[in-house]
């Protein structure tokens, strides 16, 4: 497993208690995401960042799933009470797939890492009920495409799949329901979605959104 942390910010105490807990394991820890950008002597099943370097985790995302392709990703939380637009930031992030509470019981801590080390995605639920304590406004479906006309140009530099993936975000469905529909996982979802927000120069998803609606067509096929 890879901590992406500031140092000093993993203790020695959890460290060690990992370490004790699941002995075929092996800990690195990095000062920044470029340094986790490589390959290392194990397979890395775990990626945990700090919350300051989520940004950075988000851009380089492609990277690091392309070396660790086998990864479970997750941030190191501290604040289960954490704002509305805070915990919004952590559930659809396109790099976040877990999250890693850092301010409980060392037992707790590794019941947690247990389950992402095994792949399992974790959320607390305080966290989650944040996210959607207020209903998200959805935006009306748009009519059926017509395939006769042209991809405006500011969308052409979009995959098919994404741009698909794009509609259905202006049609304000959330990433286990385009999985769904398109028969994808959801961390799939979130990667065309980084791949959208960064191709579009977007800074989220709801930008995103908005650029899909202001610029295609009424009738573009896509």
């Amino acid at each position: 497993m890879i901590f992406i942390t500031p140092p000093g910010v993993v203790s020695v105490a959890l460290k060690q208690a990992a370490e004790d807990a699941f002995p075929w394991t092996a800990i690195e820890e990095v000062a920044h995401v470029d340094q986790a950008i490589r390959i290392f002597p194990s397979t890395v099943s775990l990626i945990l960042v700090h919350p300051d370097f989520i940004a950075d985790a988000e851009r380089s995302a492609s990277d690091l799933f392309r070396y660790h392709p086998m990864a479970m990703t997750a941030v190191m939380h501290d604040d289960l009470q954490a704002e509305r637009d805070v915990a919004i930031r952590l559930v659809t992030s396109p790099f976040v797939r877990s999250v890693f509470p850092i301010q409980v019981r060392h037992d707790i801590s590794l019941s947690i890492l247990g389950l992402l080390l095994q792949g399992i995605e974790y959320f607390p639920r305080a966290l989650l009920g944040a996210a959607i304590e207020k209903p998200v406004e959805v935006v009306p479906s748009l009519p059926e495409p017509d395939e006769a006309q042209p991809v405006p140009a500011h969308l052409r530099v979009l995959t098919k799949r994404e741009m698909q993936v794009l509609e259905m975000v202006q049609r304000g469905l959330q990433n286990k329901s385009i999985a769904n529909d398109l028969n994808l996982s959801g961390h799939t979802v979130k990667i065309h979605l980084h791949n959208i927000i960064s191709k579009l120069g977007a800074r989220n998803r709801t930008e995103a959104a908005a650029l899909y609606r202001n610029v295609a067509p009424v009738n573009a096929a896509y």
